[in-house]
């Protein structure tokens, strides 16, 4: 009696299993916002942060005339 094997297959098998989640710190979540706040405020002529950040509103305040948008 002669045995009988499955045929082989050369297609990979798809890929089933699930893509794991991005896990970001808390931490750089408050960085970003706080990056965020400090451009948002710098684009309207405020500084919400310490004056060390004053040279974040500098550079944007150079953009906006980089850019030929007047703000004063």
């Amino acid at each position: 009696m002669a045995t009988t094997q499955a045929p082989l297959t050369t297609a990979a098998a798809p890929d089933t299993a699930a893509s794991a989640p991005i896990r970001i710190p808390a931490w750089a979540w408050v960085v970003v916002a706080l990056a965020l706040l400090q451009i948002t405020y710098a684009f309207v002529g405020q500084n919400v942060l310490p004056d060390v950040w004053n040279h974040m509103h500098e550079f944007f305040h150079d953009g906006r005339h980089f850019l030929g948008i007047a703000c004063h």
